[in-house]
């Protein structure tokens, strides 16, 4: 779609280079949303393109992945044959859209348009993955990202800070993964992701939820959970005026979806 209301468009060398960042100013990587529909309130668009940041890095620490990244790359990487937990980066990118879509959208930008529906910020929880913020005048912060998202669309980025990158660490990598996920079938659009993350040493589990809820949420257990035992704790924790009512789905019914999920997630480890 052709913004006709951006006055100006940005490709800044490098971040320092910066300066004045006002309302109405947006970064761009992919652009996969940002030209699908019109932005009223946007004048300034700051491509990250320039700015040649690392995309994947495999380290002795974990997965570090760039916030540029694109996702088809993400995909096609040869990770470690014992890193089963990449299988959540995978199914992320293959339950996100078309291969037109995944050809150019980038992880950073999934991740920081926030929507409920978003195939990462589950994945990310479920690894317990931490994120790197960069503002052009100030020093990085870390924030963990089941901290990052505070709602629908919003996060904790201010203005002019970005998502610099994703780092997973080493341990969460060499859990068992499943990835659990139902949508309406005539729109796509899904009304609850689970991604279950299971340590094969102690039998710890991570279940993070997304689509259900308006933010990424985590429940965790020291171990295999029986079915109570799920359907308590999300009872406790994610109470059901905590689950999204809208024209896809009942609170009740994305909650009850929830709970099958959790207990089918099960079946996998």
């Amino acid at each position: 779609m052709d913004l006709n209301n951006i006055q100006t468009y940005l490709r800044p060398q490098s971040l320092e280079t910066v300066e004045n960042w006002s309302l109405g100013w947006s970064w761009l990587a992919g652009g996969t949303w940002v030209f699908s529909q019109s932005q009223p309130d946007l004048k300034v668009l700051v491509d990250l393109e320039k700015f040649d940041w690392s995309e994947i890095e495999v380290t002795t620490e974990g997965l570090v992945i760039g916030a540029t990244c694109i996702m088809t790359k993400l995909r096609q990487w040869n990770f470690p044959e014992h890193w089963t937990g990449v299988k959540a980066l995978f199914r992320a990118v293959d339950e996100l859209a078309s291969f037109k879509v995944t050809n150019m959208a980038t992880v950073g930008g999934n991740i920081c348009l926030a929507i409920p529906a978003s195939t990462f910020a589950p994945a990310m929880v479920a690894l317990d993955a931490s994120y790197e913020i960069w503002h052009p005048q100030a020093a990085p912060r870390f924030v963990a990202a089941r901290d990052f998202q505070i709602g629908v669309q919003q996060t904790v980025l201010q203005p002019g800070e970005v998502l610099r990158r994703i780092s997973i660490p080493q341990e969460s990598l060499t859990w068992r993964i499943s990835y659990q996920r139902v949508c309406i079938a005539t729109a796509g659009i899904a009304i609850s992701i689970i991604v279950a993350a299971c340590n094969p040493q102690t039998s710890q589990v991570r279940f993070g939820l997304g689509a259900c809820v308006p933010t990424p949420r985590v429940v965790e257990f020291s171990h295999i959970p029986t079915l109570d035992e799920i359907e308590e704790a999300l009872n406790a924790q994610v109470p059901l005026n905590d689950f999204i009512e809208d024209y896809a789905a009942s609170a009740a019914y994305r909650q009850h979806i929830t709970k099958v999920l959790m207990q089918r997630s099960l079946l996998e480890f």
